[in-house]
């Protein structure tokens, strides 16, 4: 996308999980365009790390703690946006992922607690943003999609589910806020290589699956700054949706990695599986 550098300047950005990976890098792209960014995650220590690091990049950047399940949280979060200059981007990109394994056995705290971040954490990052938007007239609204989005994901019903529950929630915003001036996108950065991925925590008996990842991740995976870059497109148009999963994209990104030679065994991503009983 080549855009100029200040195509963002007077625009202020929130970004949820923000302090590494793909929202840090959304941020970055953001701030590097112009706009102020406001960083928000749970960890107070995470947000102030990762400020300090976009700023020694010389980009404006603030953060908040913010835990997106909790709606006082994520107003605070808009109020403390507002107190920047207006508020223009919202990104709802913090999600977390469920235990890999069957519906029938996933511990319901675990369910619970990807509904709460996936799903609610969306809905309440909308929720502040839209009526700022509505009333000013304009702003844009960025929803990540996931695998799962458009199609079931078998052993991983919960975050599937969830992403798929962010399209129809984001679809919808769209059609509600047609002709007011208010852009709602989605997202779908396809596979991003990240520390996170590379930790899972299955149920025991089904962790014998998961090293497939690791060839996976080889073919297809990109890193946090590449698979922001379609963010800055989004905010800049009208465009309703970036999709990074096209087959054409798949067989190209496969048999460059391939012929890189990213999918041999020495240079695979590390997997860290931690197995937990499931429940009967």
């Amino acid at each position: 996308m080549d855009l100029p550098q200040n195509v963002l300047v007077g625009r202020v950005a929130v970004v949820t999980g923000a302090t590494r990976g793909l929202g840090l890098a959304m941020a970055r792209l953001l701030g590097r365009h112009g706009a102020t960014v406001v960083l928000a995650a749970r960890s107070e220590a995470d947000v102030a790390g990762a400020v300090d690091r976009l700023r020694v990049e010389g980009i404006e950047a603030y953060g908040r703690r913010c835990d997106i399940g909790e709606w006082s949280d994520v107003e605070a979060l808009r109020d403390e946006a507002l107190t920047y200059g207006t508020l223009d981007i919202w990104v709802n990109n913090a999600g977390v992922p469920g235990i890999y394994g069957p519906t029938a056995s996933t511990p319901v705290d675990d369910f619970t607690r990807v509904v709460r971040t996936n799903i609610l954490g969306t809905f309440h990052g909308s929720r502040v943003a839209l009526p700022v938007f509505l009333g000013q007239g304009h702003g844009d609204l960025v929803n990540v999609y996931g695998r799962g989005d458009q199609g079931s994901v078998a052993w991983q019903n919960a975050y599937g589910s969830s992403k798929r529950w962010v399209r129809q929630f984001t679809e919808t915003l769209r059609a509600e806020t047609k002709g007011t001036g208010v852009r709602v996108h989605g997202l779908n950065p396809g596979l991003v290589m990240t520390d996170l991925l590379g930790k899972v925590t299955s149920q025991r008996g089904y962790e014998a699956r998961l090293p497939g990842l690791q060839v996976v991740v080889g073919l297809w995976g990109q890193t946090p700054d590449v698979a922001a870059r379609p963010l800055l497109g989004l905010v800049t148009s009208d465009r309703a949706e970036f999709r990074d999963l096209k087959r054409r994209t798949l067989l190209t990104r496969g048999v460059r990695n391939l012929l890189a030679g990213r999918v041999r065994r020495r240079n695979r991503m590390p997997l860290d599986i931690t197995v937990v009983e499931a429940e009967r």
